[in-house]
């Protein structure tokens, strides 16, 4: 970082275990393997000085070669590709590519690949936001279509319900106009300071948000998440810029 130039960092996180859906991230959308979409997006956006991939799967090694994209070690260490906070193994690349090569990046953008449909104007919104607000943690988010406040408590059991937030169900909470807009983090792009990353944070109370329209918010965690991102590719791609492939 040359004269206090930022230098931005993005990693893509991807094991190769996956509960809900075997092989995930190498499993075909509209032709094209999942993670290959957010390969297209990394490599188009245009505030990115490097990008990097954290891996134990050989064939997500195998493809982020094919985009010439880095795979700084392989594979990802063992206690690193379970069922762990991603930020340990964002942290863990950057700590290795400053012990290794001295490169210490300004921010860090994680780009995780189960959001198909994040665009690179996505990326650039989300680095220029972090870069001219100076916040530590910029991210997308998405307007929510379920409330918090009509959560329920489900006792298998006795068949009974009651409000998670002792939520009183009558008069105007009961009215989704009458309560405030709210959101939920979608996933799509992370943006951290090198240090909030190795405090082994991605959120902080010094944080700002770029949102990005319900429809592209999609995260693809069960196998119906496949069949609505196929369905919503079909009806909104052209209009995203986005292709299959084949």
């Amino acid at each position: 970082m040359p004269g206090g130039e930022a230098e931005v960092l993005a990693v893509i996180p991807a094991r190769m275990g996956s509960r809900r859906v075997p092989r995930k991230n190498i499993r075909l959308l509209a032709g094209k393997p999942l993670i290959c979409w957010t390969f297209e997006c990394a490599k188009k956006a245009e505030s990115l000085d490097r990008i990097v991939v954290s891996t134990d799967d050989p064939e997500v090694k195998s493809l982020a070669e094919r985009f010439k994209i880095e795979v700084p070690y392989f594979p990802r260490r063992r206690e690193l590709c379970e069922d762990v906070d991603t930020t340990l193994v964002i942290a863990d690349i950057v700590r290795f590519l400053e012990e290794k090569e001295g490169y210490k990046p300004s921010h860090i953008v994680t780009l995780q690949p189960t959001s198909p449909f994040r665009l690179p104007s996505d990326v650039d919104a989300c680095v220029d936001l972090a870069l001219t607000t100076k916040a530590e943690a910029v991210l997308t988010v998405r307007k929510i279509t379920e409330r918090p406040e009509w959560m329920l408590i489900y006792d298998v059991n006795k068949r009974f319900v009651s409000s998670y937030f002792n939520v009183d169900l009558a008069g105007n909470v009961l009215v989704s106009q009458n309560l405030p807009q709210l959101y939920l983090p979608s996933g799509a792009v992370y943006v951290n300071t090198y240090n909030l990353i190795m405090k082994g944070r991605m959120f902080s109370k010094r944080m700002a948000a770029v949102e990005i329209p319900l429809e592209r918010s999609i995260d693809i965690e069960e196998e119906v998440d496949f069949i609505l991102a196929e369905a919503l590719l079909k009806r909104y791609g052209g209009e995203w810029g986005l292709s299959a492939g084949g």
